[in-house]
């Protein structure tokens, strides 16, 4: 396999994720409304469907990582960054993949593994009596997060080794805020 298949491979995952991501928003967005429908009008409101609500949030804004870093749709401080030549830019990012965000990650997902295990042994339930079971669910999204977000990451950091040896050619379209082949 040459290294741009195995890019687009795993950039093609990242987009999965974010797909169900979307899914997850429509589901929140129907819980939402049903909850504040229920509350105003049949004067019904449910701990669960709010914790549902929040843990919806938080599987939407983690799953989504790995995507939005294969697009450049990432936070950045770019003061310096952004007058840098473009193979500096891609050596920089190579570099920050290799040796901040692939440790910081890998530590995220072994961590965050053993977070969801221990919950899922614990039989973990919200703290409240009407809240939800299964809290393992939630949890882990935290090392599938981490896991998307490296597979995004390395996406990246192939097509800057194929770019930075010469084998890509890649351009910036401005109105996405891309660089693609």
């Amino acid at each position: 396999m040459t290294m741009i298949v195995i890019a687009n491979f795993l950039e093609r995952i990242c987009t999965y994720a974010a797909r169900f991501a979307g899914i997850l928003l429509v589901l929140l967005m129907m819980t939402i409304v049903y909850d504040i429908v229920g509350r105003q009008f049949f004067n019904t409101g449910s701990v669960a469907l709010q914790e549902l609500q929040w843990h919806l949030h938080g599987a939407i804004a983690l799953l989504g990582f790995g995507y939005a870093y294969t697009r450049d749709a990432h936070v950045r401080i770019d003061i310096l960054h952004e007058n840098f030549p473009h193979r500096l830019k891609l050596k920089l990012e190579f570099l920050g993949i290799v040796f901040l965000l692939t440790p910081f990650f890998l530590v995220l997902l072994w961590t965050g593994f053993d977070f969801a295990h221990r919950s899922f042994v614990r039989g973990e339930v919200s703290p409240s009596d009407l809240g939800l079971h299964h809290r393992w669910i939630v949890k882990s999204v935290v090392p599938l997060s981490a896991l998307f977000a490296l597979l995004g990451a390395w996406s990246v950091a192939l097509r800057a080794i194929l770019v930075l040896r010469g084998q890509l050619q890649l351009a910036y379209r401005k109105e996405d805020g891309l660089w693609k082949s």
